[in-house]
Order: C-alpha cells, then sequence, then structure tokens
C-alpha cells in the first residue's frame, strides 16, 4: 500500500498564500489529477506544496482513493497551527481468472496452444500434426479430442 504524508496549516499566515498544503509521496499519475489546484512548487524531488487549504487537498486525496489512516500536530517551532496526516492507498486487487477445465477435469489457468499440447503430451501420446481438436466454451473452456 502506497503511503502519503499532508503537512499543512489551518489558520492562514499571510493574506497572499493563506494556506500552504505540503505533500510526500504521490505518484506521478496523482499529481497529474491534482493538476487544477494552484501548486506552489516542489520542496524536494518528492514533494509538492499547493496553495489551497488542508481541507481540500484532503478531499481531493480522497476522491483519488486515499484514506487518512493517522493525524497528528506536528509542532514545528512550538507553531501548533500545522498538522500532519498520514494516508494510504489501497491497491486494487487482481480479479482471478475463472479455471479452464480440460477433458482430465484438471484446472488450467493459463491456455495457450502451447500449453495445451504440453499439457496433452504428459498424459496422451499422440502425433501432434494428426491431432484434432476443439475448444468448447460456455460455463468454462473445455478442451475436447475429436476422433
Amino acid at each position: 500500500m502506497p503511503y502519503i504524508l499532508v503537512r499543512g496549516n489551518l489558520a492562514s499566515y499571510s493574506h497572499r498564500y493563506p494556506w500552504r498544503v505540503l505533500v510526500s509521496g504521490l505518484k506521478a499519475a496523482d499529481i497529474e489529477q491534482l493538476t487544477r489546484f494552484a501548486s506552489g512548487g516542489y520542496c524536494d524531488d518528492s514533494t509538492i506544496v499547493y496553495l489551497q487549504h488542508p481541507c481540500v487537498v484532503l478531499t481531493a486525496l480522497e476522491v483519488l482513493g486515499y484514506k487518512v489512516v493517522a493525524s497528528s500536530s506536528t509542532s514545528v517551532k512550538q507553531d501548533y497551527n500545522e498538522y500532519m496526516w498520514t494516508m494510504r492507498k489501497d491497491f486494487a486487487e487482481p480479479e482471478p481468472e475463472p479455471p479452464i477445465k480440460t477433458v482430465s477435469g484438471k484446472p488450467i489457468w493459463h491456455i495457450t496452444a502451447k500449453n495445451i499440447l504440453a499439457h496433452l503430451r504428459r498424459y496422451h501420446q499422440f502425433d501432434r500434426h494428426s491431432l484434432k481438436w476443439s475448444l468448447s466454451v460456455g460455463s468454462g473452456l473445455q478442451l475436447n479430442k475429436i476422433i
């Protein structure tokens, strides 16, 4: 799970740029999604500055799939106006492929002509040039030997 850190102030510092939110650890795709928000540039290689209220940035990150897992006051230089949020984004679970059953009833997960021939060689003696077979698609994929 990728984690990011968000640090920002809840009360304004000045009239020109009242809020400053630093976000560390974003992936390029997420930075691209946040381009509509005013940016103050990069603090370092992994931290980007947004000139928005922290609630705006946190809400945008939640829309991108991040969830707050921890928060605290940073107390940098005795300034209790700044807070830090740790956020994480879950990876999408890959969809399992349905098993493909052969005539013998054993599942094959990745089926190619090469895999079918290798599977048949294990169980049957045959001449691959004279083998005739068909694939049936229904509730699953089945290999049927034509005699």
